[in-house]
């Protein structure tokens, strides 16, 4: 039986990216390789060119999925403000199945792509942060003085740092989970604390 060219392209792709996801995640980026990532993906240097413009390129892909599941997973601010935390169940799977690249993220922060992803999910917890203070405010009240997007920027920042270094250095899923649910109920007592 024959493979289509897509099939095997898109295999070989997948490739890259688990071979690469391995090289950062024992070498860091600085000290991975692209000879190395091409022996363990069994490619040449020719087959990564054809995905990836150059190492750069590679780490931002291996390092997209991250992003996308901070975006793809709804906040049900509902149930977190009355402390139902089953929201982390998702987070549970992903950071179970992808540990590596919290690694990657936790290991090279000073890295420029690793910096531009952390703002983005930075960006977007900042969005989440608002959007819990704004359903948990009166009605009739405004957002207030003292919490602003400055403010909720800052709580963002130290959050998605926090997290980034409980998932990478716990290796239980159930201690992890606990932790990120203690992280949340800290920055939403704070929060509720200054709409009071």
């Amino acid at each position: 039986m024959t493979k289509r060219k897509g099939a095997v392209s898109e295999e070989t792709k997948e490739a890259i990216l688990a071979a690469a996801t391995d090289e950062f995640f024992e070498f860091g980026y600085e000290k991975a390789s692209l000879r190395h990532i091409c022996s363990r993906a069994g490619v040449t240097t020719g087959a990564v060119y054809c995905f990836f413009d150059n190492k750069e390129n590679l780490l931002s892909n291996v390092m997209s999925p991250i992003f996308n599941v901070v975006r793809s997973i709804s906040i049900d601010y509902d149930k977190i403000l009355n402390d139902d935390y089953t929201v982390f169940d998702e987070f549970q799977k992903f950071f179970s199945a992808n540990r590596k690249l919290y690694h990657i993220l936790y290991n090279n922060m000073s890295n420029p792509i690793i910096a531009e992803y952390i703002n983005a999910i930075t960006n977007e917890f900042t969005c989440q942060i608002i959007d819990m203070a704004q359903k948990a405010m009166p009605e009739n009240k405004g957002l207030q003085q003292e919490f602003d997007e400055y403010i909720s920027r800052c709580l963002a920042h130290i959050m998605v740092y926090s997290i980034i270094k409980i998932i990478a250095e716990e290796s239980d899923d159930r201690i992890v989970t606990q932790r990120l649910i203690t992280t949340v109920k800290v920055y939403k007592n704070g929060i509720l604390s200054l709409l009071k």
